[in-house]
């Protein structure tokens, strides 16, 4: 009960909460498909996947200033390639919502929009936006890395945490490294989670690879996942953002 009422105390929360039920539907309802005899449940699951879309576009109305104020604090971070990736990142994100607000307003019936070009839009702006948050996670996993190869630990590590995780750890000992990581840095590892399942969804809209709707639910469906985890693990949140 206090994860719910967390998650629904804040937009951010409703937000991720929404996009994961989106894309799970996609998933479930294209797997669904080819049963003739579920036609009616396939075509309830495809308007609630819409509903949950449009939902979160209203949900996001306005965010494009906020997303632009963001974008000059960043421009006073001392670390050269954080500020510029993080820029531009939010620079793209800026015209992403705004095409999103303007598709919002077309799917309202409040102004004439042609849908597809605006779409198209959205989505490459969106794939500008990941691929720097992408350059972001890989400079921050280097600067790890660089930390790690200065002060090596010293002694055998032993992982604690949940059960299955611990699992994976003592018996697929290629594994442990990323069990660690994840553990240590669950920052730079959610949010690197989250950008590299979040990056094959524009591209597949903008035809650049063909995937199948259930695999845009699946990859949606994870990274929104990692998402929830970001709004609900104050540790699990990359800083600066």
């Amino acid at each position: 009960m206090d994860t719910w009422i967390k998650l629904n105390a804040s937009t951010a929360g409703k937000d991720k909460l929404s996009r994961l039920v989106q894309y799970l539907s996609r998933l479930v309802w294209h797997n669904l498909e080819s049963r003739k005899h579920l036609r009616d449940t396939v075509d309830r699951i495809k308007v609630l996947e819409s509903s949950l879309s449009t939902f979160r576009k209203l949900l996001r109305l306005g965010k494009s200033l906020e997303v632009l104020y963001g974008a000059l604090r960043t421009l006073h971070l001392p670390d050269l390639m954080l500020r510029v990736t993080l820029t531009l990142s939010r620079i793209y994100q800026f015209f992403f919502l705004v095409a999103d607000h303007i598709i919002w307003l077309g799917r309202a019936g409040l102004y004439e929009i042609n849908r597809d070009r605006w779409a198209n839009l959205s989505n490459r702006f969106w794939l500008g936006s990941i691929i720097f948050n992408l350059i972001r996670d890989a400079y921050e996993i280097l600067q790890l890395c660089r930390k790690k190869l200065k002060c090596p630990d010293l002694g055998p590590c032993v992982y604690r945490g949940l059960p299955v995780v611990r699992h994976v750890y003592n018996h697929v000992p290629a594994a442990r490294p990323l069990v660690l990581f994840a553990e240590d840095h669950r920052d730079v590892f959610w949010d690197s989670v989250k950008n590299l399942f979040d990056v094959w969804i524009p591209l597949a809209n903008l035809g650049h690879v063909r995937l199948s709707p259930g695999m845009v639910g699946l990859c949606g469906t994870i990274s929104s996942c990692a998402g929830l985890i970001a709004v609900l693990d104050p540790l699990a949140k990359i800083a600066p953002t």
